[in-house]
């Protein structure tokens, strides 16, 4: 059987398979536009990672040639490792500046830097909590999908309705993220990331996967019965409020073609 790209309503929330990775950013920035256009203020959340690259080389070009205004929403940062923040060389927050809040100029001010070097972690992710929630919520939150399922940094075993805190990173995940900098960067055993709960929360998520590598745990997120073990499983409680994007390869192993 062979894919017919295009966008389908599967019942309980949209996926589009698009062609390649081109179109896949095109697709993951048309989602961030068209939340801005419609509520300029609005609160998202963003990934790091290789994947959402090409949707932030999109959004800065978007704003350099004035079709994108990004002058009022507020950005809340997914997650960071635990006692690392924008000033550490291996730094998630940092990574997301230099690669697109910089470039696309964010204010400052409307950057919300997830509390990752608090002397009270729980007391500052309780905070961080409050902020987001004085702000309206989540409208929108763009996610990935990691190796081991997990979705920004809540590992197999985390529950659906988590909140941010601070998690033990699976030694995969670990070795995921020392290739962010060429295996040269210790990385922390511990992370704090913003929950699923308040992820499922957004009025819109936008999940965007792409490559061959994350077929299967493609398939075991939208295909098998929502598990702990596959924290990438309890996106699809979000119903119609949740749109993904994979390319060709990211949608291999799904067989409802």
């Amino acid at each position: 059987m062979q894919w017919i790209c295009g966008r389908i309503d599967v019942g309980t929330y949209t996926l589009s398979v698009v062609e390649d990775y081109l179109e896949l950013s095109n697709q993951a920035a048309d989602a961030v536009q068209e939340t801005l256009e419609r509520r300029p203020d609005a609160a998202i959340t963003v990934p790091t990672g290789q994947t959402p690259l090409g949707m932030y080389r999109e959004l800065v070009r978007r704003v350099e040639n004035g079709t994108l205004d990004v002058s009022r929403v507020h950005i809340f940062c997914l997650d960071d490792y635990l006692g690392q923040g924008r000033d550490h060389e291996a730094s998630l927050t940092r990574w997301l500046y230099n690669e697109f809040l910089t470039p696309a100029g964010i204010p400052d001010e409307h950057i919300h830097q997830i509390p990752s070097t608090a002397s009270d972690p729980t007391a500052a992710a309780a905070r961080y909590e409050a902020e987001l929630e004085a702000l309206g919520g989540l409208e929108l939150a763009v996610v990935g999908l990691g190796p081991n399922g997990h979705v920004a940094f809540n590992e197999p075993g985390s529950a659906p309705d988590s909140r941010t805190r601070v998690i033990d990173l699976t030694e995969e995940s670990r070795q995921q993220s020392a290739a962010y900098w060429q295996g040269e960067a210790e990385i922390p055993h511990q992370a704090m990331t913003m929950g699923l709960g308040t992820i499922l929360s957004a009025r819109k998520i936008v999940l965007i996967v792409s490559g061959e590598d994350k077929a299967e745990i493609v398939r075991r997120s939208l295909e098998d019965e929502p598990t702990l073990d596959v924290p990438g499983s309890w996106l699809r409680q979000a119903g119609d409020r949740l749109h993904v994007i994979l390319d060709r390869a990211a949608a291999g192993a799904l067989t409802a073609r």
